[in-house]
């Protein structure tokens, strides 16, 4: 089963709350062990860079656990309204966004077809 990166940002919102949804994450049994907080780099006069990216490696079998708890996530916040994902896998890349349980369907289906892809 192959495996891609999930880059997971929030635009416009504190580092804060991709903290909580990296927290979140890891409570799931099936994302354990798959999420890391990346951080920016320091700026000149700063002690360290704020949380600039969630990382997720994910497989078509963990999609479903990402993408239900993503947007269980999302129901429970109101300061996020907007989630950035790119997935990578090799040299391919797909880049999307969601915000709403509309999105939810749709999102699983674009992340499963793409870490179903051969690459």
């Amino acid at each position: 089963m192959a495996s891609g990166t999930i880059l997971i940002t929030i635009p416009e919102a504190a580092d804060d709350e991709l903290r909580k949804l990296a927290a979140w994450f890891r409570d799931e049994d099936d994302l354990r062990g798959r999420v890391r907080a990346q951080d920016a780099p320091a700026r000149p006069g700063e002690m360290g860079g704020a949380l600039e990216a969630i990382t997720v490696i994910a497989t078509s079998g963990t999609a479903t656990a990402l993408c239900r708890s993503l947007f269980d996530w999302l129901a429970r916040r109101r300061e996020a309204r907007k989630v950035s994902l790119k997935l990578t896998m090799g040299e391919d890349t797909l880049e999307l966004e969601c915000g709403s349980g509309d999105d939810s369907a749709q999102v699983l289906a674009a992340v499963r077809k793409f870490l179903d892809q051969e690459s």
